[in-house]
C-alpha cells in the first residue's frame, strides 16, 4: 500500500492550503502569513503558500495524490477543470485527481475529522457557502460515522445579497426593497449589521466586543423552527433600527452613531437566541452523541458558550479554524476520502491548532543579524520564568514559539503577552501596539487546571472559542482581561500539549499569585499575524514592544 498525500486548497477570501498524508495532517498555512495581505482575498489559487508549506514538509509537487479544491460563491463543480488547467500550467504536471468540494463540506471535513469524534453530528453556519441553483448555501447540518459524512438538512439564502462592500447591501435608505423577502443566512445578517456599524466585511469580532456596551433597542422575534427552515430577511432588523430612527429628532447617520453599541448589543442577542433555537430543533430531533459546530458564526464566543451551558450533557467541539482558514484542511480530508476506502483518517493525529511553520536557529540567526540588532540566548531552563518575569514587570512581551496557529486566534505560538492585573495594561497595549478600538477586549491564557477556580466555566476552553465571566473574586485582580460585562474569552494550556506556556504560567502565578495571562495577537492593527521571525522583528521595531522571544532568543529594545 502506497502513501497517498492529499492538498486542499481553499481560495477567495482566506485562501490557504493543507497537506494529509496516509491520513495524519501535516500542516496548514494561510497565504495570509505568507504575503501579509489580511485575509489575501482572491480568486486565484495561492500559490506562494503552497509552495512554502511542500517546502516545509520536504514534500515535492510531484508527490501530491489528490487535491481538493474549494472556494465560496460559486458551484465548485463549474471550476473543476479550470483549476485543474491552472495547476497543471503553473507546476508543468498533470493533476489527474483534482477533487471539487463545496464549501459547507470543506467547513464539516475539517471540523469532524480533527474533533476526535468517531460519530458526530455537524452544524455548519456562515456567511454563505457554494452557489446551489439561484440560491446559496446558508446553514446546512451533517451526519458524520467513522469516514462518511452525510448532508442531512440545510437552509439556502438568496445569492443576491453577497458582498457588504455596497451600501446598499445594508444602508436600508439605499436597498432595493424589492429584495426585502429575501432570505439571507445568520453569518451574513451578522455581518450586514457589522457592515451598517462601520466595521467592514470582516468586523464581527468588534461588533461582538461592543455588545456588552449596549442594550436591545428592540426584542426581534426568533423563529421556532420544525426543520432547519426558518425565516430571515434581507431588511430584518434593519427596517425596525429605521422606523426607531424616524421617531428620533436626530439625522439617520448620527442615530446610527449615537446607538452603535445598542444596535450591537440587539444584533448579537437575536444571533444567539435564534442560533440556541436552531441547536435546541437539532438535539431534540436527532439526539446526537456528539456535536461538531463550524463556520464563520462560531467564531463568535458569547454564542459559543451560551450553546454549551444549555447542553452540558453534549461532548461538543468548536473548530479552531472555523472561518474560512479552516477550508484547506476539509477540502485535504474530502479528497483525501476518495482515494481509497482502506486509507483511514487518524483522529489520534491531530495537532490543532498548531499547523503552520517552526524556525531552526540558523534561521533566527539570519534573520536577527539582517536586522543588525543583538541578541541574548536564555537557556531553555529559564526560558519560561524569564518570560514570566518580564511580564510581571509591565513589559509588553512578544513570543514566537513552535509551529504556528491555523485560524484567527494566536494560542501562544504568535502572541503578544502581557501583565492582566495592572489595570492600565489594556490601554497600555492598545495604545503602544495595537492601535485599535478601546472597547475591544484582550483575553486571558490560564492554565487548563486552574481555568475552573478563576472563570465560571464548565467545559476545557483551548481555542479562545469560549467567553464565559470571570468569578467575582477574581474580577478586580484582572482588570485588563475583565471585559465590560464580567467575561472573557478563555484560553486554556495543558502542561502536556503546550510545556513552555503551561510553564511560564506556573512562573507567573509564582510572582503574581494567578496562572493567568493577557494574551493578544502578535500584529499591528489591520495586518496579518506574523509568521517568521523577519515578521516578528519587523513588527517589534515598528511598535512599542518592550521584548521580543524568539524561541529562546530574547531581543530588548532600548
Amino acid at each position: 500500500m502506497g502513501k497517498i498525500i492529499s492538498m486542499g486548497i481553499n481560495m477567495g477570501h482566506d485562501r490557504g492550503v493543507a497537506v494529509i498524508s496516509n491520513g495524519i495532517l501535516l500542516g496548514a498555512i494561510a497565504q495570509e502569513r505568507i504575503d501579509r495581505i489580511k485575509h489575501s482575498s482572491s480568486l486565484t489559487i495561492p500559490f506562494e503558500a503552497i509552495d512554502a508549506l511542500l517546502n516545509y514538509l520536504h514534500i515535492s509537487i510531484d508527490e501530491i495524490s489528490c487535491i481538493g479544491v474549494s472556494c465560496t460563491s460559486v458551484d465548485i463543480k463549474n471550476l473543476h477543470q479550470f483549476t485543474k488547467e491552472v495547476l497543471s500550467e503553473h507546476y508543468n504536471l498533470d493533476f489527474s485527481q483534482v477533487i471539487p468540494v463545496s464549501h459547507h463540506l470543506a467547513h464539516a471535513e475539517s471540523c469532524f475529522n480533527t474533533s476526535g469524534f468517531e460519530e458526530s453530528l455537524i452544524f455548519v453556519a456562515d456567511g454563505g457557502g457554494d452557489v446551489i441553483g439561484k440560491m446559496e448555501e446558508s446553514e446546512s447540518l451533517f451526519y458524520a460515522n467513522g469516514e462518511k459524512i452525510s448532508l442531512l438538512e440545510r437552509r439556502l439564502q438568496s445569492n443576491y445579497i453577497h458582498s457588504f462592500t455596497r451600501p446598499q447591501m445594508y444602508n436600508y435608505p439605499f436597498m432595493n426593497l424589492a429584495y426585502k423577502n429575501e432570505q439571507i443566512s445568520l453569518g451574513k445578517k451578522y455581518g450586514q449589521i457589522t457592515a451598517l456599524l462601520g466595521y467592514g466585511p470582516f468586523g464581527a469580532g468588534k461588533t461582538m466586543g461592543l455588545s456588552p456596551y449596549g442594550t436591545n433597542l428592540f426584542d426581534f422575534p426568533i423563529s421556532k423552527i420544525t426543520s432547519l427552515q426558518f425565516s430571515l430577511e434581507f431588511t430584518d432588523i434593519l427596517d425596525k433600527i429605521y422606523d426607531l430612527y424616524k421617531e428620533s429628532n436626530i439625522t439617520y447617520y448620527n442615530y446610527i452613531i449615537n446607538n452603535k453599541a445598542n444596535i450591537a448589543h440587539t444584533v448579537q442577542s437575536y444571533i444567539e437566541n435564534q442560533t440556541s433555537e436552531i441547536v435546541n430543533y437539532i438535539v431534540d430531533k436527532y439526539h446526537p452523541s456528539n456535536l461538531c459546530l463550524t463556520g464563520g458564526l462560531f467564531l463568535n464566543c458569547p454564542l459559543n458558550y451560551k450553546i454549551i451551558r444549555e447542553h452540558p450533557d453534549i461532548p461538543m467541539y468548536f473548530c479552531p479554524a472555523s472561518g474560512d482558514e479552516g477550508q484547506a484542511i476539509g477540502s485535504a480530508y474530502a479528497a483525501y476520502k476518495t482515494m481509497q476506502s482502506n486509507y483511514a483518517i487518524s483522529k489520534a493525529s491531530n495537532f490543532m491548532p498548531y499547523l503552520g511553520f517552526d524556525y531552526t536557529a540558523i534561521e533566527i540567526e539570519k534573520s536577527i543579524s539582517s536586522y543588525g540588532l543583538n541578541y541574548t540566548i536564555v537557556p531553555l531552563s529559564s526560558l519560561a520564568r524569564d518570560i514570566a518575569s518580564e511580564i510581571y514587570q509591565n513589559k509588553i512581551v512578544a513570543l514566537l514559539h513552535g509551529r504556528s496557529e491555523n485560524g484567527p486566534r494566536a494560542l501562544c505560538h504568535r502572541s503578544i503577552l502581557a501583565n492582566p492585573c495592572n489595570p492600565n495594561m489594556k490601554n497600555i497595549i492598545n495604545k503602544r501596539v495595537k492601535h485599535r478600538e478601546a472597547f475591544r477586549p484582550f483575553a486571558p491564557t490560564v492554565t487548563e487546571e486552574k481555568q475552573y477556580d478563576i472563570f465560571d466555566i464548565i467545559v476545557n476552553s483551548p481555542h479562545m472559542l469560549l467567553a464565559a465571566q470571570v468569578k467575582d473574586s477574581y474580577k478586580k485582580l484582572l482588570p485588563s482581561i475583565t471585559h465590560i460585562d464580567g467575561s472573557a474569552r478563555i484560553q486554556s494550556v495543558n502542561k502536556n500539549s503546550n510545556i513552555l506556556i503551561h510553564n511560564m504560567l506556573t512562573e507567573f502565578e509564582k510572582l503574581s499569585g494567578i496562572p493567568v495571562v493577557l494574551n493578544t495577537s502578535f500584529n499591528d492593527n489591520n495586518e496579518p499575524i506574523v509568521e517568521s521571525p523577519n515578521d516578528a522583528i519587523s513588527t517589534f521595531l515598528r511598535t512599542n514592544i518592550d521584548v521580543l522571544f524568539i524561541e529562546n532568543y530574547k531581543i530588548i529594545k532600548n
